[in-house]
């Protein structure tokens, strides 16, 4: 009883202090002080923890693109036609994994040094061609199709549009390893709260009435042996392609009908506009402006 009103009194002190203007209830975000970062390609990050290294060193990594329609179109905002096709992401990646395999699937000949082209003479979704957002489609089926397919240990398919921030991005090697297979927060909180605020969705029918958490797309991870993990994009990929739309629903299907879910990662993994300042990121996604801008991040 006693620590019921001796938190009833802390509560009624702190609404106090909101009410006459002495504390907010959301705090600000981190001021803007960050120098110039300039995008360099030939630089790799040297690993000081030896335990990370040896870690990550263990381990074989792939990284997958999938990038459709000869002209690059970024859902973002951002005009990143003047960069390669897959960067920011692609230098940005291979600064802290030089090591890694990258591989890009696409339905044009998209050669790009030390990249393995996966050129997809028919793509699925013919059906869909008319749909204007018919190659975002076909780059969230392949991307899930990408994870399925590969050999490496570890697994990830991650947009172009993004930018290594941190070198806590080997945290992600660690959780993917961990958890079997690993996907992004997003702006949203349920799945309704998607339907409402974005296109390129549609009801939700199950028993979960729309309340289930949405998640984001890039990146998505998946570990060689996580066999749930496995079943789980291909349960995805399979509702892409029957019933295409924006991926957060394919991987909420996905979820739903099989009773597995991945783990979500926090929003330092993928800062998206709204989400400038938050302290400890670690991939940027650029391709808003307003987090380039932030971020002071030049291409």
């Amino acid at each position: 009883m006693k620590s019921l009103v001796k938190s009833f009194f802390s509560r009624l002190r702190e609404s106090w202090y909101v009410l006459v203007g002495q504390k907010k209830t959301i705090p600000k975000k981190n001021k803007n002080r960050f120098p110039t970062t300039i995008l360099d390609k030939n630089v790799t990050y040297n690993i000081k923890d030896a335990e990370v290294k040896n870690f990550v060193k263990s381990l074989s990594i792939e990284f997958i693109f999938s990038e459709f329609n000869e002209k690059r179109v970024n859902a973002g905002g951002a005009d990143l036609s003047q960069q390669g096709r897959l960067d920011p992401s692609l230098s940005s990646l291979k600064k802290y994994f030089p090591n890694a395999k990258y591989t890009v699937y696409s339905d044009f000949k998209l050669k790009i040094p030390n990249v393995e082209l996966k050129k997809i003479a028919s793509p699925v979704l013919e059906e869909d061609k008319s749909h204007p957002r018919h190659f975002y489609h076909l780059s969230n089926f392949y991307k899930m199709k990408g994870l399925i397919d590969s050999d490496a240990d570890i697994r990830i398919a991650i947009d172009s549009d993004m930018f290594v921030w941190s070198e806590e991005i080997y945290r992600l090697i660690y959780l993917t390893e961990k958890f079997g297979f690993c996907v992004p927060n997003t702006h949203g909180n349920s799945m309704n709260f998607e339907i409402e605020n974005f296109i390129d969705t549609h009801k939700i029918n199950d028993h979960s009435n729309g309340y289930g958490t949405a998640t984001n797309i890039t990146p998505i991870t998946l570990s060689k042996k996580s066999k749930r993990g496995k079943l789980f994009y291909e349960k995805c990929s399979y509702y892409m392609e029957k019933e295409p739309t924006r991926a957060s629903i394919a991987l909420w299907k996905a979820a739903w009908e099989t009773g597995i879910y991945p783990y979500v990662l926090p929003k330092e993994f993928c800062v998206c506009r709204g989400n400038e300042g938050i302290g400890n990121e670690i991939l940027l996604h650029v391709g808003h402006p307003s987090v380039m801008k932030y971020y002071k991040i030049k291409l």
